[in-house]
């Protein structure tokens, strides 16, 4: 006896790619939106999280006040802030962007924090012997000793903005990745969801080829760099 499954519950891949095709202008249109509000959440969380770690690694005081409070505010589920951030920003972009730069932010900087932390203190004692100022050391030196951390956190942040700004869509958008795969679903639309769902995935390993891309040519560049040196 062959049961038949019903389409929206696992519908055919001819039938996943003819939603695509027929409809590929409409999921092109919403996947920028998600694109673009995972690249600025993701941006913002790399613009605070940066400085952060830098004051972080450079006054102990001040981590030792603020990195506990930061773990413990970390444990808190962030996807319950999306209601908070509709409320207040309405229906715009920016909420699912600040949902995006929330979750995204600790991941990015813990690992630019674990860089920094990484550069010893032979590397230090050679910077100071060749007259290197501190914003000099960090600037030539540390950073670069960071990156590869950094750019694993950053791996991981855009996976996390990915899942901010797809909730923020769920919870009330008109558009975006988020919005077509509840339309689906609300219309029992197998093969549209699937579509949508395969096209997020495409979309967040794009966006990690993209910074994988980039330390490739940063760490490349860094190292003829050094060679030529």
């Amino acid at each position: 006896m062959i049961i038949e499954v019903p389409t929206y519950v696992v519908p055919s891949p001819s039938g996943v790619v003819r939603a695509f095709v027929s409809d590929i202008g409409w999921i092109a249109s919403h996947s920028l939106v998600t694109a673009g509000e995972i690249a600025a959440g993701l941006g913002i969380a790399v613009a605070l999280a940066i400085p952060l770690a830098v004051i972080l690694v450079s006054v102990p005081l001040f981590r030792r006040a603020v990195y506990p409070l930061m773990v413990f505010a970390q444990a808190a589920p962030k996807e319950a802030l999306a209601p908070l951030f509709i409320m207040w920003f309405g229906f715009s972009m920016l909420p699912k962007v600040l949902l995006a730069a929330v979750i995204s932010f600790f991941p990015v900087l813990v690992s630019t924090t674990v860089g920094l932390e990484r550069f010893d203190e032979n590397l230090s004692r050679l910077a100071r012997s060749i007259g290197a100022s501190r914003m000099k050391t960090l600037l030539s030196f540390r950073m670069w000793v960071a990156l590869p951390s950094f750019f694993g956190g950053l791996r991981l942040g855009v996976t996390l903005a990915a899942v901010g700004a797809v909730i923020g869509e769920f919870l009330g958008s008109d558009n975006g990745i988020g919005y077509l795969v509840l339309n689906a679903s609300r219309r029992l639309d197998g093969e549209m969801l699937y579509a949508s769902l395969i096209i997020l995935v495409i979309l967040v390993l794009g966006l990690v080829w993209l910074v994988d891309a980039t330390e490739e040519r940063l760490l490349r560049g860094a190292g003829r760099g050094a060679t030529a040196t």
